[in-house]
C-alpha cells in the first residue's frame, strides 16, 4: 500500500475468483478499463489408477480451500452534488465467504477517514472525493481506493492486497509472485507501461521510470482477474502540479490506464 492521490462509486458482486467495479468520474483533465470430476472406467482399479485418484483429490481439496466468495460492498458516508457530478466520501465493506472481514473493514475506514477526510463547510465541502475499486483471483483481494482532491483536477490512489485465507496484508513482492511474475518481469512490464504513458510530454518521463521500485509502484489485480500496477505518475515543473507525484492504475494485460 502506498500513498499517491482521485475519483468515483463502484458496485460490487459475488464472485468466485474475479473481481468486480462500478462506474468512475474522471476529472475534466484527464481521460483515460474447477473441481475435477474422477470417473473409473470398469470394476477394477489398479494401483497406478487409485494414486492418480489420490491425486487429482488432493488437488481438488487445495483449489477449494484457495476459492472463496468475495464481495467489497461500497458504502457512502458523506455526497453531495457539484455540478454534473457528485463527490462521495466512501468506505469499503469486505465480505469473505459470508462473514465480514471487521478489521479490515474497520482500518480502512479510518485511513479513508483521516487520509482523505471530505468535511462539510456549510454551503461547500472541502477535502477530498473518494470512490473503490477491487479485485480477486484465487487467495488474493485488491482493494483500491481512488481519491480526488475537490478543489483542483489533481488525483492519485492506494492499493490494499490481503490474504482471503488468513485475511491480512501481503507485501508487494508476494503479490508479484501470486500473478505470476518475477520482480523484474514485474518492474519490466511497469517501466514499459511508463513509457507508454508518459512518452506524450504532459509528465516527467526520467523521474517516472526512476520510481519503478516497490516503494512507489504496488502490484494489484484488476476487476476483471488480470495482472495490474499502481505506478507513480511525475508531473513535470512547469505543469499544474509542478513536480507532484500521482498514482495510476493500469491494466498489465492490455497495458492501458485505467482498471
Amino acid at each position: 500500500m502506498k500513498k499517491a492521490t482521485i475519483i468515483t462509486t463502484a458496485l460490487c458482486l459475488s464472485l468466485m475468483a474475479t473481481g468486480c467495479f462500478g462506474t468512475q468520474n474522471t476529472p475534466a483533465s484527464e481521460s483515460g478499463n474447477l473441481p475435477t470430476e474422477v470417473t473409473t472406467a470398469g470394476e477394477t482399479t489398479t494401483e497406478a489408477a487409485t494414486s492418480e485418484t489420490a491425486l487429482i483429490e488432493s488437488e481438488s481439496s487445495e483449489a477449494a480451500k484457495a476459492s472463496h466468495q468475495v464481495n467489497v460492498e461500497v458504502i457512502t458516508t458523506q455526497t453531495y452534488s457539484e455540478g454534473a457530478y457528485d463527490v462521495n466520501s466512501v468506505v469499503p465493506k469486505l465480505t469473505v465467504d459470508g462473514v465480514e472481514a471487521t478489521e479490515i473493514n474497520a482500518s480502512l475506514e479510518s485511513y479513508i477517514q483521516n487520509t482523505y477526510p471530505l468535511e462539510n463547510k456549510g454551503d461547500y465541502y472541502e477535502g477530498w472525493s473518494t470512490s473503490i475499486k477491487w479485485g480477486a483471483n484465487e487467495n488474493t483481494v485488491s482493494i483500491v481506493i481512488l481519491a480526488s482532491d475537490t478543489s483542483s483536477d489533481y488525483f492519485t490512489c492506494e492499493v490494499f492486497n490481503y490474504d482471503l485465507d488468513t485475511l491480512t496484508a501481503i507485501d508487494d513482492s508476494e503479490v508479484t509472485k501470486r500473478l505470476g511474475m518475477t520482480d523484474e518481469e514485474f518492474f519490466g512490464k511497469t517501466e514499459e507501461i511508463i513509457n507508454n504513458y508518459c512518452g506524450n510530454g504532459r509528465y516527467d518521463l526520467d523521474k517516472s521510470l526512476a520510481a519503478v521500485n516497490y516503494d512507489k509502484a504496488t502490484p494489484l489485480i484488476t476487476p476483471d482477474g488480470n495482472p495490474g500496477v499502481a505506478a507513480c505518475i511525475v508531473y513535470p515543473v512547469d505543469s499544474q502540479f509542478s513536480g507532484l507525484e500521482s498514482i495510476r492504475c493500469f491494466n498489465m494485460t492490455t497495458m492501458e490506464y485505467g482498471i
